[in-house]
């Protein structure tokens, strides 16, 4: 399998879900370079765990100098897609939220063109368990021949969430079908804790699926029905995993994943595979 490169450029703009402001970002085909840039103020940000400066709510990435929230959707598209070379100019300093999930950014990259590259993709063959915990987030890589996300969410604040679990192997055609178009979601009881940190400002019932206890309050715009949530944690995960910059032969455990512990799981990862990251 080989990495792939865009054919032109391509432009996302909405708000931001955090900022509530309009942000537009704007892809570039880089066939200089093979990494994934964010270019804002003219200051260069590589999609690398070490760039990694905010874990609140979102992954955000940055320096001493800018900040670029909420990157993981776009990532976990460009990740899944296995994109390369790719230049992201920011307008604003936040990914613009599109519907939430990752759909827009898959459906107007394909649409547009993607091409196979001439470089091979290594992928990372894990031949030993690697676990980690934090809190009630845990994390478990085990030996396998595929690429497999295994998600659970154990809580007991939502019935409708409690011992969901859903295990899919990562390939572009799953990813498109399985986990692409799989929406962020909050608990009712959480929006204004949220709002009241200044965040969520884009949010709303047209964009963000709302659970109140045992339901999903707004059915409307769900795509894939009782387990979308779960679906989302995985969306998640890969736009975080992707700032490792592998690719692996492995299954991943993750119970009750955040994007701190999605991010700590990272840089253990990384120190387990001796791969440096700082």
């Amino acid at each position: 399998m080989k990495y792939k490169r865009l054919t032109s450029q391509i432009e996302f703009e909405s708000v931001g879900i955090h900022t509530g402001k309009l942000s537009k970002i704007v892809l570039k085909p880089d066939q200089k370079n093979s990494n994934i840039n964010f270019v804002i103020n003219g200051e260069f940000i590589q999609a690398n765990i070490k760039n990694v400066v905010d874990t609140t709510q979102a992954t955000s990435l940055g320096n001493n100098k800018i900040k670029i929230l909420t990157v993981e959707h776009l990532l976990s598209a460009l990740y899944c897609l296995y994109l390369t070379g790719v230049e992201i100019d920011v307008y604003g300093n936040e990914i613009p939220l599109m519907d939430s999930s990752a759909g827009t950014f898959v459906e107007k990259i394909i649409s547009c063109g993607i091409v196979d590259t001439q470089k091979e993709i290594e992928f990372v063959k894990i031949d030993k368990h690697i676990k980690l915990s934090i809190n009630n987030s845990s994390y478990e890589v085990v030996p396998s021949e595929k690429f497999i996300v295994n998600c659970k969410i154990l809580t007991p604040k939502s019935k409708f969430l409690n011992n969901k679990e859903i295990a899919i192997e990562i390939t572009t055609e799953n990813f498109v079908s399985q986990i692409a178009y799989a929406k962020t979601f909050c608990l009712l009881e959480d929006v204004e804790k949220i709002r009241s940190k200044g965040l969520g400002r884009g949010g709303n019932i047209n964009n963000v699926i709302v659970i109140d206890n045992d339901k999903i309050l707004n059915p409307e715009i769900v795509k894939y029905k009782d387990d979308e949530p779960i679906r989302h944690k995985i969306l998640d995960f890969l736009g975080d995993l992707s700032l490792t910059n592998l690719y692996f032969k492995a299954e991943f455990k993750i119970v009750n994943p955040s994007h701190y512990t999605n991010i700590e799981f990272c840089k253990h990862l990384l120190k387990e595979l001796c791969c440096r990251f700082s």
